[in-house]
C-alpha cells in the first residue's frame, strides 16, 4: 500500500475487536485503517473456517474452464480463495482476462489451436492492490477542485497456468486423466518459506554485544517517517534487488508523455534533481514486474528532466498512448561509499549470525536480509521511525542467550492466495481438462430446499473428477 500513511498498526496477533475512539483525543488514519483491518480479518477468517480454502458457491459457481472461440475460457461467477470473495462478471478468454493480459511468455498462450504434449496446471491468483486517484480519477472529488483524498484496496483475480512434468498420453487405468494428476501438487511450489528482513537503529561502534548501543544509538531524522523497503527484481539472493522510500513510496505523478529526455507529469511536487525515479503502468504491475529506474537531473515546473547516462541499454521504457496509467514513483535510494547502485537499485545480499551485512538507508536506520525465498518483485516492509524516541517501531524477540534483539520479519505484502482449478491439455486438436472445481452448498436446510438446482448440481463436487474433451466442455 504505496500511500501517506503514519503507520500500519494492525497486529492479528494482538486479537483486538475493535477500535474505540475517546472523545477529546488526536485521531490519526492508522486507526480507522485498523478498525477496517480487524473487521476484514475477521470476517475472511470466518470464510475461510466455513467454507475451506477454496471453493464456489452452488448458486453462483464461477471460473470454471471450459472451451471457447478464443481458447480457454474462464466462466462467470464467484469463487472464495482463503476468506477473499473474487468475482467474475462475465465469461473472458484466458488470453484476454478483465483487466489483466498474461505476459507474452506465458506457455498456454498460443497452444490452443495446435496439438501439444504437455499439460497445464491451471490456478486462481490473488492478491488486494492499491489504488490511488492515479489509477482511478474518480476516487477525485471534482466539486472540491480534484483533491487527493482516500485511496482504496481492490481485490485481484488473475488465472495463470504453469507447465508440468505430466504427457497427455500418460493416462491412469481407466483411461479418464493423466496419471498422477493431483489437484493440489502445484500449490507448494507457489508457497515457498518467505524471505526475512530485520531493522534497526545503527548501535555505533565500540561494543560487539548487540544490547549495548552507543549513547549516539538513535533516529537522526527531524520528521517521522514510515520507510519502505521493497524488492524491484525477484530472484535469489545475488540476483535480486530492493529499493526504498523514506515516504513509504508515496510520492508519485501521473506519466502525461516524454519529449527527448524530459518526462512530463501531472505535478511534479516532491521530486528533486538527483532522484531515482520509476516509470511503470498498471499492466507492468499486474504481471508483477519492476518498471524502469532513472534518475532526474533536473526538475523544471512540471518537466522532469532524465539523466541521459541513466537510460538503460535495453529493456527502456517509452512513452506510449497505449500504457495503463502510466506513473512516475520517487525512491530515496543514493549510492555512497557503503552503498553500490546497479541501475538504480541494491543487491541484495543475504546476512548471518557469523557474517551481519547491514544496509544503511539514512539516519541511522539499518536493514539486513536473513535468507528464505525467493524474493518476489512488490515484496515490501514497513519501518517506522519516530523522532520522540529516537526509535524504530519494530518488534522485538528473544534470541538463544535471553537477550532482547529485533525480530525477523517475512514481507508485509504483497500477500497472494492461490487456488487450483484445473488441469489443462490438448489432444488431436481438442482441449481436454481434469477440473479442481470445488463448491459449497448453503448451510440453511430450507434454503437449499428452495434453491432448484439443475440435476448436475445436485451434489457439490469435489475437486477433481473426469476429464472433459474439445467443444464438450462448457
Amino acid at each position: 500500500m504505496k500511500g501517506d500513511f503514519t503507520r500500519d498498526t494492525f497486529r492479528p496477533e494482538k486479537n483486538f475487536s475493535r477500535v474505540l475512539h475517546q472523545q477529546g483525543r488526536v485521531t490519526v488514519e492508522a486507526d480507522d485503517n485498523e478498525q477496517t483491518a480487524i473487521l476484514l480479518h475477521y470476517l475472511r477468517t470466518l470464510a475461510r473456517d466455513l467454507i475451506g480454502p477454496y471453493a464456489a458457491p452452488v448458486e453462483n459457481h464461477g471460473f470454471e474452464l471450459s472451451a471457447g472461440p478464443d481458447g480457454l475460457t474462464i466462466g462467470k461467477g464467484r469463487y472464495y480463495v482463503d476468506g477473499f470473495l473474487v468475482e467474475n462478471d462475465s465469461p473472458c478468454p484466458y488470453s484476454n482476462q478483465h483487466g489483466y493480459v498474461p505476459p507474452p511468455e506465458d506457455g498456454l498462450l498460443g497452444e490452443q489451436d495446435k496439438p501439444t504434449d504437455k499439460i497445464f496446471w491451471v490456478f486462481l491468483d490473488v492478491w488486494e492492490r492499491h489504488i490511488t486517484a492515479l489509477e482511478d480519477d474518480l476516487i477525485r472529488e471534482k466539486a472540491l477542485g480534484d483533491p487527493d483524498t482516500c485511496t482504496r484496496a481492490q481485490v485481484v483475480w488473475q488465472v495463470k497456468a504453469l507447465p508440468t512434468g505430466l504427457k497427455p498420453g500418460d493416462m491412469d487405468e481407466g483411461g479418464e486423466e493423466p496419471e498422477g494428476a493431483d489437484c493440489k501438487d502445484p500449490l507448494a511450489q507457489l508457497l515457498p518459506d518467505p524471505p526475512l528482513l530485520v531493522a534497526q537503529i545503527d548501535p555505533g561502534e565500540g561494543s560487539d554485544d548487540p544490547c549495548i548501543s552507543a549513547p549516539e544509538s538513535k533516529y537522526r531524522g527531524l520528521e517521522n517517517q514510515l520507510y519502505r523497503v521493497e524488492i524491484h527484481d525477484g530472484g535469489e539472493a545475488g540476483d535480486a534487488t530492493f529499493k526504498w522510500s523514506r515516504d513509504n513510496g508515496s510520492v508519485a505523478a501521473a506519466w502525461l508523455g516524454t519529449t527527448g529526455n524530459d518526462l512530463l507529469v501531472g505535478r511534479a511536487r516532491g521530486f528533486a534533481a538527483g532522484n531515482w525515479v520509476e516509470l511503470s503502468d498498471d499492466t507492468l504491475e499486474l504481471r508483477g514486474q519492476p518498471g524502469t529506474l532513472v534518475q532526474l537531473a533536473k526538475v523544471e515546473g512540471d518537466t522532469l528532466t532524465v539523466d541521459p547516462g541513466t537510460w538503460p541499454e535495453t529493456g527502456a521504457f517509452p512513452w506510449s498512448d497505449k500504457l495503463v496509467h502510466p506513473k512516475v514513483r520517487r525512491w530515496d535510494q543514493t549510492a555512497t561509499e557503503e552503498v553500490d547502485l546497479e541501475h538504480g537499485v541494491i543487491k541484495i545480499t543475504e546476512g548471518t549470525p557469523d557474517n551481519l551485512r547491514w544496509f544503511n538507508l539514512e539516519d541511522g536506520v539499518q536493514v539486513q536480509f536473513l535468507g528464505g525465498g525467493p524474493y518476489h518483485t512488490g515484496d515490501y516492509w514497513l519501518i517506522p521511525a519516530r523522532v520522540a524516541t529516537g526509535k524504530l517501531e519494530w518488534p522485538l524477540t528473544t534470541d538463544a542467550m535471553g537477550r532482547s534483539v529485533e525480530k525477523p520479519l517475512p514481507p508485509q505484502g504483497v500477500g497472494h492466495h492461490f487456488a487450483p482449478l484445473g488441469f489443462v491439455w490438448w489432444l488431436n486438436g481438442e482441449m481436454n481438462q481434469k477440473p479442481c472445481h470445488c463448491e459449497f452448498k448453503p448451510l440453511s436446510s430450507c434454503f437449499v430446499e428452495a434453491v432448484q438446482l439443475p440435476p448436475d448440481r445436485q451434489e457439490a463436487k469435489p475437486a477433481g473428477g473426469k476429464r472433459r474433451r474439445g467443444k464438450a466442455i462448457g
